[in-house]
């Protein structure tokens, strides 16, 4: 067996020294990859969406849970508490809670969904729009936003949904109606600085139609603002039709929601059936507080200067 000297041994590893570094090859990370991972990496956050799709497994597949639709009433027992038979006991009617809190909390959380889209979609558009085109476009826009928040809106909503049955889709099309207008003037005065930018000159420049520039060139530079305020708008959907069916103007029977079910209940807070208020309050504290864990943790994913999530490893 040969032995390698060490004079040999030390030349190799000097020449190994020698030998130019291989560069290390970086892949740059996309925007919407590191808004992801910054988001993954908050833990709250993750609780936040683990705790809505939760409430959302409830709201679509919680009438398996009991063998009584939110409709039925059982006849021997009324207003009864909770048993094996009815796990959340009855109200004075004798509907089975379970089945009343699953449909109530499917209808909220579809208004919360149709207003938190449709809402700051309509405000980022309107807003991105009254700043590109300006001119009478912004005056006759302005003017009309000016106008209807002026105008009392309770009395409009309740002018609206007298005679349509309170039903949830209508509802809710009228608080997207009457929702965008306060953001869509906010993001008009942040997209006035924009609409001077070279690269929307440079779009203009070059021919492209004036509603693409406004899709493609001035909304992508808002979106984190209509992202942030789409889990505000969720919650404020749900708070604001409960206060509408305490004043009689929102959702009506035979349809239910979160809202109706804490208005008929409300005089059971301490009373002898408590639970028919503190069900659907419980499930609307816990809607709300996975929608506030959601949007800190959107908001601290969103902004390049915060450190709550951590930093991204590429």
């Amino acid at each position: 067996m040969s032995i390698t000297p060490i004079s040999a041994v030390e030349n190799s590893r000097a020449a190994a020294d020698e030998l130019p570094e291989q560069p290390v090859e970086f892949k740059p990370m996309g925007k919407k990859r590191l808004i992801a991972r910054r988001f993954v990496r908050n833990r709250l956050a993750l609780v936040g969406v683990a705790l809505l799709a939760l409430l959302g497994a409830f709201a679509l597949f919680g009438h398996l849970l009991t063998p009584w639709h939110y409709t039925e009433q059982d006849f021997l027992n009324l207003g009864t508490g909770p048993s094996a038979e009815h796990w959340l006991g009855t109200n004075s009617a004798g509907i089975d809670m379970v089945a009343l809190l699953a449909q109530g909390t499917r209808t909220s959380l579809m208004i919360g969904l149709v207003v938190g889209i449709l809402t700051p979609l309509m405000s980022l558009l309107a807003g991105c729009a009254m700043a590109y085109f300006g001119k009478w476009v912004d005056r006759t826009l302005m003017w009309f936003i000016e106008a209807l928040i002026m105008f009392p809106q309770i009395i409009l909503i309740g002018i609206i949904m007298t005679g349509r049955d309170g039903g949830p889709v209508t509802l809710a099309f009228i608080m997207v109606f009457f929702g965008w207008m306060a953001s869509a003037r906010l993001i008009r005065g942040m997209s006035l600085s924009f609409v001077d930018r070279e690269f929307v000159k440079a779009a203009r420049f070059m021919g492209v139609h004036p509603l693409r520039i406004v899709w493609r060139h001035l909304t992508p530079n808002l979106a984190s603002l209509a992202i942030i305020n789409a889990t505000t708008s969720i919650w404020g959907a749900i708070l604001a039709e409960i206060s509408l069916s305490f004043l009689g103007i929102g959702v009506s029977v035979p349809e239910t929601s979160l809202g109706l079910l804490i208005y008929q209940a409300r005089s059971y807070v301490f009373g002898q059936q408590p639970w028919m208020f503190w069900a659907p309050v419980i499930a609307f504290g816990l809607i709300v507080v996975a929608l506030m864990l959601i949007n800190d943790g959107l908001r601290d994913a969103l902004d390049p200067e915060s450190r709550a999530g951590g930093r991204a490893r590429v």
